[in-house]
């Protein structure tokens, strides 16, 4: 009998109910209404009914598949799995990846793999067979179970199964059975192989072979019965003169005779619009494979039809098409996006993997060793640079300074985060992938703290600055280094001069437009927003900052009032980078694409102010100096008892628009906060020109 049949009482009438054994995870439950209330009589119709769909299944069912079709896609599999698991061993022993902790998961991969064909395709391990393990162990074998389920019952996986299948010359159209009995086939395949890799050493190919021959004896396949190695098949798998006449004789042979017998496996699938490199892997060239990536089209919505609904979708596996999608997903500004699309191209550019599918915890650690130890801390600055390979580009760093090679240990786990974001998404998308590695462990240690990684101004230090000659009087325009009697107030002036009355960071001061100069109650402030120039590091960057007094009396609010009246809507034209300025400054023009350097042109004579005020910039200020600065300064205000705080946490990180550490406050408040109290803070701040502040002790 192929099924258990129930008979279920609804309101006195019987109902015959039954279930298939293998289908019924994917078949519902048979129902039917047998119309008696007698037992005895829905008993009898209830055989009757079950022996009328036994034949209906015999018929329909069983016989639809030609029963050499599956033990011939079966060993098919084997063989073309088995070469490519040795392969990927053998790798590992070759170029020491292979670590306790890998060896481990390995072999907790196969007991698993036995688990999922003894026990049946399940997302959570059995527990009587979970016991077996060491304690240790159970959650390491739970969380592969999981992903192998997973793995199995995806599209792309049932997709690959079946173009294989057609290879070997398959009916086009298969019944929803076929298509079980094959994907069981494939799951049988791989366990067997996994079960011959754990067992044989690697170095004897031949063995390892006879090994998974041996296993097919004691398989059942889901043809439900045996498979037996041919009598021309010796001992090292290979295939003599004489066949059998039940199926046809297959060899466990080398990988080339497998690629001689059977067709390659099926081409990865890949996001609509996108191909992979087949030659110099450069910048130029993944350049290109991204920009192929960001024209895949969004998702589209549902159209209200039901004929349109759509259960499942198979997702790109190329990284960048992954990465792309993960972008649109995040909440997040064009700076950040950009950032871990130059992260994912990097990955390429150094390890030349561009399929997710294809990440092995290995290729982090090479991604890892080569930032930290080869790779230029400057790179791609050129037209020439970005057509270099990886290897092209160290060859021609040999004669660039130890001290300009490898990447800061932050950049390096900034990266090493994304890739390993990028393979959660794949996994969230369905797309079975190695799995989720462990970055921590790969990035440099920094010996400094966070605190010494930028160095903050003293008030000392900040008023030798602010004594240089741009903010005091220079020569002339073009030699602004040297003393004088001309002052320029220009972007070059005001920008770093409100960074440090502000603490804001540069691109929010150098993209600020005239309507961001505003009052309330009477106090001046400038609007942090996002605008067509650029937008914010995050939704807590939007905030109201008061001006200080010393920017009024140098005049700031009458350098407003000018551009005002000039009809220009940006307040500092030259901080505007050249390739968009333009476009910002015409009004009717569509506002032109965020720039992640804006404000870069404020650089060179920024630095050169730094390294002529403070006898070569020993500490190595920047202009992130300033913010922490403010913060800091505001930190260390303090009443004159010397112990009370003069500005509370709440306002400072309101003033330098951090989020708050407390729900209450950071929710349960208006979007604008009040300007009193930032005002107070920012008068708190020392005056750095035009004598001593209200916050100095002098």
């Amino acid at each position: 009998m192929h099924g258990t049949l129930y008979l279920t009482r609804r309101r006195g009438i019987y109902f015959f109910r039954r279930r298939i054994p293998k289908l019924s995870t994917y078949l519902p439950p048979v129902m039917v209404s047998l119309g008696t209330t007698d037992r005895n009589s829905a008993h009898r119709s209830c055989v009757q009914l079950t022996a009328h769909m036994d034949r209906m299944l015999e018929k329909n069912a069983h016989l639809t598949l030609p029963e050499v079709d599956v033990p011939a896609f079966f060993k098919a599999e084997l063989r073309a799995y088995l070469d490519e698991l040795r392969n990927a061993r053998m790798i590992e022993r070759m170029d020491g990846s292979l670590t306790a902790e890998r060896a481990r998961h390995h072999r907790l991969e196969a007991f698993v793999l036995r688990s999922l064909v003894e026990d049946g395709l399940r997302e959570e391990m059995p527990p009587e067979r979970l016991l077996q393990l060491p304690v240790d162990e159970r959650p390491i074998a739970a969380r592969i179970q999981a992903t192998k389920f997973r793995e199995f019952i995806s599209p792309a996986f049932k997709q690959g199964v079946q173009e294989r299948a057609a290879q070997l010359k398959r009916p086009e159209h298969l019944s929803q059975h076929e298509k079980l009995r094959l994907r069981w086939a494939a799951v049988e395949a791989r366990m067997a192989a996994h079960d011959a890799v754990q067992t044989v050493p690697l170095h004897s190919s031949s063995a390892a072979r006879s090994a998974a021959a041996a296993m097919l004896q004691t398989l059942v396949d889901v043809t439900d019965r045996p498979i037996h190695p041919t009598p021309a098949e010796d001992a090292l798998g290979n295939s003599g003169t004489t066949q059998s006449k039940e199926e046809p004789s297959v060899a466990l042979g080398t990988s080339a005779s497998c690629q001689a017998e059977l067709p390659h496996l099926a081409a990865p699938v890949l996001t609509p619009g996108v191909s992979l490199i087949q030659g110099r892997i450069t910048a130029d060239s993944i350049a290109h494979q991204r920009d192929q990536a960001l024209q895949q089209p969004e998702e589209a919505l549902f159209s209200g039809e039901a004929k349109d609904a759509r259960v499942e979708r198979v997702y790109g596996h190329d990284l960048f098409g992954v990465a792309v999608r993960m972008t649109r997903k995040k909440k997040c500004n064009a700076e950040t996006k950009n950032q871990l699309l130059k992260s994912v191209t990097l990955f390429v550019y150094i390890t030349g993997i561009q399929l997710v599918t294809d990440i092995r915890p290995h290729h982090l650690e090479i991604f890892a060793n080569a930032m930290a130890k080869t790779m230029p801390k400057h790179y791609w600055k050129s037209p020439r640079q970005r057509a270099l390979t990886f290897k092209e580009l160290l060859d021609d760093a040999k004669t660039i300074p130890d001290d300009k090679i490898g990447l800061e240990a932050g950049t390096i786990e900034r990266h090493l985060t994304t890739i390993k974001s990028v393979l959660e998404h794949a996994e969230y998308e369905g797309t079975p992938v190695f799995g989720t590695p462990k970055v921590a462990n790969l990035v440099p240690e920094d010996d400094r703290t966070d605190a010494e990684k930028t160095a903050v101004f003293t008030v000392p230090d900040v008023r030798r600055l602010f004594a240089h000659p741009l903010w005091t009087g220079c020569r002339n325009f073009r030699d602004r280094h040297k003393p004088g009697t001309k002052l320029f107030k220009d972007h070059h002036y005001w920008i770093n001069f409100l960074l440090a009355h502000t603490g804001a960071r540069r691109a929010e001061i150098a993209g600020l437009l005239v309507t961001d100069v505003l009052e309330e109650d009477g106090i001046p402030y400038i609007y942090i927003r996002a605008n067509h120039l650029r937008g914010l590091k995050n939704k807590h960057s939007k905030r109201r900052i008061p001006i200080h007094p010393e920017l009024i009396e140098l005049g700031f609010l009458e350098f407003v009032a000018t551009i005002k009246s000039k009809q220009q809507f940006v307040l500092f034209p030259a901080a505007v980078p050249a390739k968009i300025r333009d476009a910002c400054l015409d009004p009717h023009a569509p506002p032109p694409p965020y720039d992640p350097k804006f404000g870069d042109n404020l650089d060179h004579v920024m630095r050169e102010c730094l390294s002529r005020s403070l006898d070569g910039n020993p500490l190595r200020y920047s202009t992130k100096s300033l913010r922490h600065y403010v913060n800091d300064t505001l930190i260390n205000a303090r009443g004159k008892d010397g112990l009370t705080l003069l500005v509370s946490d709440i306002d400072r990180r309101d003033l330098l628009g951090h989020k708050q550490i407390d729900v209450n406050t950071g929710t349960y408040r208006r979007e604008e906060k009040p300007l009193g109290p930032l005002y107070a803070a920012v008068q708190l701040l020392p005056r750095l020109i035009s004598g001593i502040g209200l916050g100095d002790s002098e």
